[in-house]
């Protein structure tokens, strides 16, 4: 009976994801109630394995903030160790940040032959992890309304031109990210933010950005039976490094070991409930 008391207590992976939300993600999940995330993976673990673009890389105050290049570092470590092959797409405000990873650096004023790298690697899957996208006045513009084109690299473009043939995953945490123009209408009327208007497949909302990311990871774990599930203090680690380039926290706009304004302790609580929510 305690047992049975205790399954029906223990939270979802998209539930854990949710937490802490301040953003209105909680609002989107109210008004789409399923498990964003879980669908997702549940669709992605039946492709034939082979190379995944990962998308990220949202630029703050000169800098690329923390929260996206955590997420898809360790996802992208994580599908290599499955037997995928990642290839992180961003641009020069992640230099060395994914240093074992096959990293493109696209640029932000010059031309790029799209098509061409598809061919080249000739991707499965697209997924974008807290990567601005172009919005519905035509721009990209932070969660402040700050048109930021000036330093983000259109490489939803990429995104959208393999979402013609490839499944697209998105994760998003405002609104204004690649992959959250499916929920369109109801950002423009519910969060007072203008929308990005790239669509996906199948978006995953997550309070953080990274925390889909591990959401991704955990379903990957049960689903696929191998411990690939990063610690606290390997995410740390790794904070600490990107913090060491530059990296800044989104909402505060400085160079701390935080993401998105949040408490740093916060990240050990949704990597421990994560870890319990896939237990069998």
């Amino acid at each position: 009976m305690k047992n049975m008391v205790n399954s029906m207590n223990k939270k979802t992976v998209d539930e854990i994801i949710l937490q802490h939300s301040d953003r209105g993600m909680d609002i989107l999940q109210k008004l789409h109630p399923k498990e964003h995330c879980k669908e997702a993976v549940d669709h992605f673990v039946q492709l034939e394995k082979g190379t995944v673009f990962l998308y990220t890389g949202f630029w703050v105050a000169g800098f690329c903030e923390t929260d996206g290049p955590v997420g898809t570092y360790f996802l992208a470590q994580t599908l290599n160790t499955l037997g995928y092959s990642s290839v992180i797409i961003t641009d020069e405000f992640c230099r060395d940040y994914f240093k074992e990873i096959e990293t493109i650096y696209l640029p932000i004023n010059e031309s790029v032959d799209y098509q061409a790298i598809l061919d080249d690697y000739n991707p499965i899957a697209h997924i974008s992890i807290e990567r601005c996208g172009l919005n519905a006045n035509d721009k990209y513009e932070n969660a402040r309304s700050i048109n930021i084109a000036e330093y983000t690299a259109p490489i939803d473009e990429l995104f959208m031109l393999g979402d013609k043939t490839k499944p697209t995953y998105a994760i998003g945490d405002g609104g204004n990210e690649v992959g959250m123009g499916n929920f369109r209408k109801e950002i423009e009327e519910y969060l007072s933010l203008v929308p990005c208007v790239v669509n996906c497949d199948f978006p995953i909302i997550a309070s953080v950005s990274n925390w889909g990311a591990y959401g991704f990871i955990a379903y990957l774990q049960k689903y696929l039976k191998k411990e690939v599930m990063p610690s606290f203090e390997e995410v740390d680690e790794y904070l600490e490094y990107i913090v060491s380039l530059g990296s800044v926290d989104g909402i505060k706009k400085e160079c701390v070991k935080s993401v998105d304004g949040k408490e740093w302790s916060i990240e050990k609580e949704i990597l421990d409930g994560l870890n319990e929510a896939i237990k069998v």
